[in-house]
């Protein structure tokens, strides 16, 4: 499916995303797909008959919820360009879009979300890169502190159009602060002798937002990075607004009262499977299905671990 370019804003259909620079505007459901069908049309008249059989294939609508649906369509593009008037009403025969579209292929699109610079702080003897993305909001500022698991490479993260976005829809509400830990991606490496601790970890976290000029933050971690941020938060409650966590775990292996944790007969085979085909799409088919077997999120997946 193809992304639509016009006047200041990026239309993306398969991600269901209207954005107006760095800042997604919120806009969704049925307003969503009318805007859809009016942009993939542009510059020709569009019946009512033909949007309410588009938008609502499978209901019995009337022309008054399709007129509430265009009015907020108009709104919202109003709000971020008041000057143009993108939906025209054409009497007796329905709505055209009336700006110009650019369509933008999948190669373009990935260029839309270049990576910000990349700094360091120092923590200890250990040098953690990091990056800040957007401003927030200016009417309640907060500083979002992206936690990672065990894996991960700033510069890849923005190499994925998908993920791409998702990071640029947390700065649009928030100062989003992302850094690989110790021993990943752009970090230094750490010897084997010397894996990092949590609370080797915590002093990372404590490093980058300090170099960030962070003073408190909400923290959101991933995986690992969920009890790490739990941890976090404990320990220095004053450097803490809240905590998010995704995908996380309140301990790894299998307990009685834990019984969806791996046995460590599981946990065995997974250490295997990453001494065996470290390097390819470790865990794609368990931790992506849906992409499972896009070839080009293939290769980004296993590209972090060439990156370490």
């Amino acid at each position: 499916m193809k992304t639509y370019r016009f006047g200041p804003f990026l239309l993306d259909p398969a991600q269901g995303i209207l954005s107006a620079g760095p800042h997604e505007i919120p806009l969704g459901g049925k307003a969503f797909d009318t805007l859809v069908f009016l942009v993939e049309n542009a510059g020709h008249v569009v019946s009512k008959a033909e949007l309410i059989d588009r938008v609502w294939p499978d209901s019995h609508v009337g022309e008054n919820n399709l007129a509430q649906h265009i009015s907020l369509v108009r709104k919202t593009l109003a709000a971020c360009d008041p000057k143009t008037e993108y939906v025209q009403t054409m009497a007796r025969r329905g709505y055209r879009f009336a700006a110009a579209v650019e369509t933008i292929d999948n190669v373009e699109t990935a260029t839309l979300h270049e990576p910000p610079q990349t700094r360091y702080a120092r923590s200890g003897t250990v040098n953690i890169a990091y990056q800040v993305i957007g401003h927030g909001s200016i009417d309640d500022p907060i500083d979002l502190v992206f936690v990672m698991g065990w894996v991960s490479h700033l510069e890849m993260f923005w190499a994925e159009p998908s993920f791409a976005r998702f990071l640029k829809k947390l700065s649009g509400f928030a100062r989003l602060i992302v850094f690989d830990k110790r021993g990943t991606g752009l970090s230094d490496r750490v010897p084997l002798s010397q894996l990092p601790s949590l609370e080797a970890r915590m002093d990372d976290v404590r490093a980058v937002m300090a170099a960030a000029g962070s003073r408190r933050a909400v923290l959101m971690g991933v995986s690992e990075g969920g009890p790490l941020t739990a941890l976090f938060a404990a320990t220095y409650p004053q450097l803490v607004k809240g905590v998010i966590m995704i995908g996380a775990y309140a301990r790894r292996l299998w307990a009685p009262d834990y019984p969806w944790g791996p046995t460590a007969e599981q946990r065995e085979a997974f250490i295997e499977a990453l001494e065996r085909d470290w390097g390819g799409p470790l865990g794609i088919e368990e931790r992506a299905p849906s992409r499972a077997n896009d070839p080009d999120f293939r290769r980004w997946w296993a590209l972090p671990a060439h990156g370490r």
